[in-house]
Parts: structure tokens; C-alpha cells; sequence
């Protein structure tokens, strides 16, 4: 079973905040020389450097999720800029490039379908082999255009470049579509929150206000923690009930798709 950010990080809150509510309940039964105001300011300095570490590594973690991100973002954005200055090209050429513009704006849909589509699963396909095949039937046909005059053999020479930057383009996704944030990794910032939680929970006064405030502050972290996989992985959905509200974005490609198919 594939588990969703919104999974992932809810199921950190209710074991962040259990711990909590398990230091409370411990508490109660520690002798009181475990409450004293010494022990509870050692607790509070151990506790302090593990709390220390913890924001550290969160802030890092969301630092480099986002950078991910925008990696990507911008390569879709250079696959779709591309693709559009491609397709000028071969409309700028002539009647002879026709078909191989139908190609080209069958691999944009197909490329669209395989990054943005609303499959139920969930899944993308970066580097889909059927996608890949209609792209190298667009350079077959470009190299296979037979230019009469220097105009169009600059067009042909422009247009092989450019074709050449899709291939770049496409080649970098499937490079960066790899999850910077392994799972038990996670798993090790949730056992640091558990234990800063279940200290928490020993010293804090049994009130409501004290419930409620660590309440608030563990969807804090939650959020967090959804927040960087929800930018390590902006294309894959897992089980969802609705997309997370960070992904690439879909502009670029639909637009010139749009384009293409005028």
C-alpha cells in the first residue's frame, strides 16, 4: 500500500501527539523527586539540543525539497518552450513539415497525459517508451526533410537543435525524478518528535490549554513534514482523496498544446 503525504503526515501527528498524551499519563505515577525542578531542567536542556537538531534537519529538508521542485518545474517549462519553438519552425518551413508537426503534437499530448493526467493510481510516467517512440519518429522525419533553398536549411538546422533540447529536456526529468527524501528517514525526525513530545508531556500541566497548545504545535510540525513530500514528489498522488495542493504546474504543456492543435 502506497501512502499519500496527507497519510504520512497524519499518521506523524497522531504518534507526535500520543507521545504527549503518554508523557501526561506516565507523569502520574513517576515519584515525585523525577518531577523535580532539577530534573525537569536537565530534561529541558537534553531535550533543547534534540529539539535544536530536529528544526535543523526540518528546515534543510524543506530547503532542498524545494529546490527539487523547482528543478523540475523549470524543466517542464523548457520542455514545453521548446516543443512550442519547434513547431514554429516546421509551420515557418512549409506544407513538407505538416506531418511531422501531427507528431509532434501527438507527443505533446501523449507527454501532457503522462505527467498530468488524473490517473487513479496515482502514477506519472516520466520516461514512457511509447511517448519516447513518437518523439524519435519527429527527428526521423526531420532528418529526413530534404531542404531546396538556405532558407529552409536553416529551418531544418534550427529545428534539429531544438529537437535536441526536447531530448535534453526529457532526459533531465527522468534524472530528477528521483525522491530526495527517503521514508525512514521521516521516521527518524518522528522519533526525535516523539521523544521531544513525550518530555513535553511529563513536565506539562494536565489542563486543556496545555492539551490544545500541544495539539496546535504538533499540526505544525505535521504540516511541515507533508510540505517537504509533498515538494519531493510533485507528480505521484499515491491513494489519494484529493491531489495535494503543491505540483508541478500544467500551464506551460496545456498551453502549447493548445497551440499545436490550431
Amino acid at each position: 500500500m502506497i501512502l499519500n503525504s496527507a497519510q504520512i503526515a497524519f499518521t506523524v501527528l497522531c504518534i507526535v501527539f500520543g507521545s504527549a498524551m503518554l508523557g501526561m499519563l506516565i507523569s502520574r505515577r513517576l515519584p515525585d523527586h523525577h518531577l523535580s525542578a532539577e530534573a525537569k531542567a536537565t530534561v529541558s536542556v537534553s531535550i533543547a539540543v534534540v529539539g535544536t537538531m530536529t528544526a535543523l534537519v526540518i528546515g534543510f529538508l524543506i530547503s532542498n525539497a524545494n529546490a527539487a521542485f523547482n528543478a523540475r518545474n523549470a524543466t517542464v517549462s523548457l520542455l514545453s518552450s521548446n516543443v512550442s519553438q519547434l513547431d514554429t519552425l516546421l509551420r515557418r518551413y512549409g506544407p513538407e513539415a505538416d506531418p511531422i508537426r501531427e507528431n509532434l503534437q501527438r507527443f505533446a499530448a501523449l507527454k501532457f497525459e503522462d505527467l498530468f493526467a488524473e490517473d487513479p493510481t496515482g502514477k506519472h510516467k516520466v520516461d514512457n517508451p511509447a511517448t519516447a517512440k513518437v518523439f524519435d519518429e519527429v527527428e526521423d522525419r526531420l532528418v529526413a526533410l530534404k531542404p531546396t533553398d538556405d532558407r529552409q536549411k536553416w529551418l531544418i538546422g534550427e529545428a534539429l537543435r531544438l529537437a535536441t533540447a526536447v531530448r535534453t529536456a526529457r532526459a533531465q526529468l527522468v534524472q530528477q525524478n528521483v525522491n530526495t527524501l527517503p521514508l525512514p528517514f521521516v521516521g527518524v525526525v518522528a522519533l526525535w518528535l516523539i521523544v521531544i513530545y513525550g518530555s513535553f508531556g511529563v513536565f506539562a500541566p494536565r489542563n486543556a490549554t496545555t492539551v490544545v497548545a500541544l495539539l496546535f504545535s504538533v499540526v505544525a510540525v505535521s504540516m511541515a513534514i507533508k510540505l517537504v513530500l509533498d515538494l519531493d514528489n510533485p507528480f505521484d498522488r499515491g491513494i489519494r482523496v484529493t491531489p495535494p495542493p503543491i505540483r508541478i504546474s500544467a500551464e506551460p504543456l496545456r498551453q502549447v498544446l493548445e497551440t499545436l492543435r490550431q
